[in-house]
């Protein structure tokens, strides 16, 4: 089947890509690309014509649904080519269009296992937010804080998976103002709590732009 996606993510999965962005034959719907490994594992970058966020793909594809991320589409054949691009000007008729703008029911940076098992909603959110900060935590991991309209309390900690950061934020914290976030969960509970074996999905954000 023929596909022509406007990526707004392609952010560092498992030593690869995880590139997204929305169904431009249906902008209600997200398409999310993975490996053909059984897995949803990630790509290459060759495999996606070394397309950014904001370009256009086309693609002969199928669906390879797992978990809660239905979302997810192979590419058949090497078949997929960047074809055009655009600016962030397009981010408000994408927010506008994409039926997805929440954050999954809490405002925590995960769900348990309980939280997850009850999602019907898309894997992947478009959400507009404010009070921006992104940075590196204890643990030198990449966290984003942040305020959202639905919730009442600053939203922190999440995970940062939008590689366009890592090298900025050790130099030190990015803020902006307000910013358009791709947020996302996995397609399964794929971490434990080591002292209480509590199993958790967490949340992730795979693309920033500042606005």
């Amino acid at each position: 089947m023929k596909k022509k996606v406007l990526l707004l993510a392609v952010s560092c999965k498992n030593r690869g890509l995880c590139p997204g962005g929305l169904d431009l034959d249906d902008p209600h719907k997200w398409i999310r690309i993975v490996s053909d490994d059984g897995q949803a594992g990630a790509i290459q970058g060759h495999e996606i014509d070394f397309a950014k966020p904001l370009d256009i793909i086309e693609f002969d594809g199928r669906p390879m649904p797992q978990g809660k991320q239905q979302e997810n589409w192979v590419i058949d054949n090497n078949s997929c080519r960047k074809t055009e691009s655009r600016t962030q000007e397009v981010l408000d008729c994408v927010y506008q269009q994409y039926a997805y703008k929440s954050f999954w029911g809490n405002y925590k940076a995960y769900l348990n296992e309980q939280e997850f098992a009850a999602v019907s909603a898309p894997s992947e959110s478009i959400m507009k937010v404010s009070n921006v900060r992104i940075y590196r935590n204890h643990r030198d991991k990449a966290k984003i804080d942040f305020n959202w309209s639905g919730a009442r309390d600053k939203i922190i900690g999440i995970s940062v998976t939008d590689q366009d950061f890592y090298d900025k934020i050790r130099e030190g914290d990015v803020t902006f103002d307000n910013a358009y976030i791709v947020t996302s969960i996995p397609k399964e509970c794929d971490w434990t709590l080591p002292e209480t074996d509590e199993k958790r999905a967490y949340k992730f954000v795979s693309k920033i732009y500042g606005i």
